[in-house]
């Protein structure tokens, strides 16, 4: 687990005496949170966001900080567009922060490459011992169960 320490002014430079004291209740997981934001993303911003797993963060309130991330099927992880902080069951997911997560997918889908989808399949991607699993269909007459076809349906076209 990562703990960011939010609001501690360190050196830049030179030896840091760090002492942290502090008790607090852990509410929710950091795989409740990431399923938390993942749900809301699919539910109300997009098909191509995810979250990705979380920080911890100690400041006044302890938060669960989940980092947004934009996905592309034909690249895979685009890049980060976001964080949700989670504190128990309240995320902040207001109207400006779905759009400013949005803004930022948009300017990284500008520079995607474009989609070329690939018009076959490889053939080591073919499965090599597959069995059917059901016995190759007839093609035997169907009954007419005395209901009346239209005049350009024939016989032969429905078997």
């Amino acid at each position: 687990m990562t703990i960011l320490l939010e609001h501690s002014m360190l050196p830049e430079q030179g030896t840091v005496e760090l002492d942290i004291h502090r008790t607090f209740e852990i509410k929710v997981t950091a795989e409740q949170a990431r399923r938390k934001v993942n749900r809301w993303l699919f539910m109300e911003v997009g098909n191509m966001l995810r979250a990705e797993p979380p920080t911890l963060v100690v400041s006044n309130c302890i938060v669960w900080r989940v980092p947004v991330i934009l996905t592309a099927t034909h690249v895979g992880r685009v890049g980060i567009v976001g964080d949700i902080d989670v504190e128990s069951s309240v995320m902040n997911t207001t109207a400006e922060r779905m759009a400013e997560i949005e803004a930022r997918a948009v300017v990284l889908g500008q520079h995607l490459p474009p989609y070329v989808p690939r018009l076959t399949v490889p053939t080591e991607f073919f499965p090599k011992d597959l069995r059917p699993t059901h016995p190759k269909p007839s093609r035997r007459q169907l009954p007419t169960l005395g209901i009346k076809t239209a005049s350009w349906v024939t016989s032969t076209s429905l078997g």
